[in-house]
């Protein structure tokens, strides 16, 4: 058994040149495929700027998403106490969960999109591709809109509490 101070000579050091979105994502499971999905998709939607009135609030959600996992990349962790800590409390808020399938509903997302878009030149919507996606996928949008939602919400739950 060691004591407390061979137990910290043989802790794993914490490398503080590391971003710290890096570490906390790492630390408590976000992985980054998960996060590329996310931008990915929330790029591909800015590109078509005709479908903003039925993909607008998707990108805006997406980005309400990536603002608070910004602000983790500003958290300043001042030892490995408060860095147990402020990962303990992520992970139970479920972050890392929420993140993780928001990308893999984002990546899902995409492909239908590149499918109901493949007759558009890039950046616009072919009138056939507007109403694929205005009207027949309306239901499969707005399903995928309240998912983002929920995503949205438990990221900024878990930032707000670990602010606190």
């Amino acid at each position: 058994m060691f004591s407390g101070s061979e137990e910290q000579t043989h802790a794993r050091p914490l490398n503080l040149n590391m971003d710290p979105l890096s570490i906390t994502a790492a630390t408590i499971g976000i992985s980054h495929a998960a996060i590329a999905s996310i931008v990915s998709l929330r790029n591909n939607i800015g590109a078509f700027q005709d479908a903003q009135e039925v993909l607008g609030d998707i990108r805006t959600q997406l980005e309400n998403i990536q603002k608070p996992l910004e602000t983790l990349k500003t958290l300043t962790v001042p030892d490995a106490d408060t860095l147990a800590v402020t990962t303990e409390t992520l992970t139970k808020c479920g972050v890392a969960e929420a993140v993780n399938d928001c990308g893999d509903k984002c990546a899902a997302f995409e492909k239908k999109l590149q499918r109901w878009t493949r007759h558009s030149p890039e950046g616009r919507l072919s009138h056939r591709d507007r109403v694929a996606l205005g009207i027949w996928n309306q239901e499969k949008v707005n399903t995928f809109k309240a998912r983002v939602e929920t995503c949205r919400s438990s990221v900024h739950f878990a930032v707000a509490s670990v602010q606190l």
